[in-house]
């Protein structure tokens, strides 16, 4: 029995050594930070004073008109993007299995806008959609449209959509489609046997066997949508955009550029929660309807 629990100590604290490096990394990048900034929630601040004021910031915000409608594009991105989104991924997915063997070319032309950073795409698209050095200005006068403007408030949320789309399709169709590779080619052999056509068995067939990927991809692109700040923030240099555009863009106001830290912080806990309450919420949802197509 010694002996076993020895072996048993020593697995173990080789097991723990191994993950020591995460651990280390995961406390002071993820833990603590998260910790810290739920301190500071509950603390006013005056300059550099700071004192004790418990759930006030909290209360505060859940009367902050402001704050909730800074929802307003993550809900329209929500509500359009991301559905378009895994759509056009999933059929380019389907299309990827038509070229696997000479398909890698047009898997990484796809792939590459998301290799970019955040930033750097906002800027290019700035440029693209600027009214003084826009590539398509040209264009727009040969059609005798010289007084459209292109990047107005107005436009901004189609535009943010072009943006997200062109950056993230090409990697969510990669995720989809190794997941598609995955299928058992048996069930396709069946039904071609049965005379069902390519487009048949993507829909009919293998469609539904991506059911698990297509809400986890759903998921992760949903907090994707509630936190978007990099591409919006580029935008505002070249249009004049409220200080509560997003989220993200009125808490970085809120800390940055009126110097209420502690508040900024009580409005990222609860963007935080709010997030992860939605995203229990699509995983218990599609569990249980799994559930009841597995019980009938």
């Amino acid at each position: 029995m010694r002996w076993i629990t020895k072996k048993r100590l020593k697995s173990t604290a080789k097991a723990y050594l191994f993950l020591a490096p995460f651990l280390v990394l995961f406390i002071g990048m993820v833990v603590y930070p998260i910790g810290l900034g739920v301190k500071l929630s509950t603390y006013g601040q005056r300059g550099a004073r700071m004192w004790y004021v418990g759930a006030e910031n909290y209360t505060r915000i859940f009367s902050d008109s402001m704050f909730w409608q800074s929802f307003r594009i993550p809900l329209f991105l929500l509500l359009i993007q991301v559905p378009l989104m895994l759509f056009l991924a999933t059929i380019l997915a389907f299309l990827y299995e038509t070229r696997r063997r000479d398909g890698a070319v047009f898997r990484f032309l796809y792939y590459l806008p998301y290799t970019i950073p955040g930033i750097v795409s906002g800027l290019v698209w700035s440029y693209i959609f600027s009214d003084s050095m826009s590539p398509l200005r040209p264009v727009l006068d040969l059609l005798g449209r010289s007084d459209v403007k292109l990047l107005t408030r107005d436009n901004v949320p189609p535009i943010l959509l072009v943006i997200i789309l062109w950056q993230f399709t090409g990697y969510t169709a990669f995720l989809v489609y190794s997941s598609l590779i995955a299928i058992p080619r048996e069930y396709s052999e069946a039904a071609q046997l049965d005379g069902a056509s390519f487009w048949q068995i993507a829909f009919r067939i293998k469609l539904p066997l991506l059911r698990d990927p297509l809400i986890t991809m759903f998921i992760f692109n949903a907090i994707g949508a509630m936190q978007v700040f990099n591409e919006p923030w580029m935008l505002g240099g070249l249009v004049v955009l409220p200080l509560n555009y997003t989220p993200a863009m009125y808490i970085y106001n809120s800390a940055f550029s009126q110097g209420r830290f502690t508040y900024a912080a009580a409005m990222g806990i609860i963007l935080a929660g709010l997030t992860c309450l939605f995203s229990l919420y699509i995983l218990r949802t599609a569990s249980k309807q799994m559930l009841g197509r597995r019980l009938e």
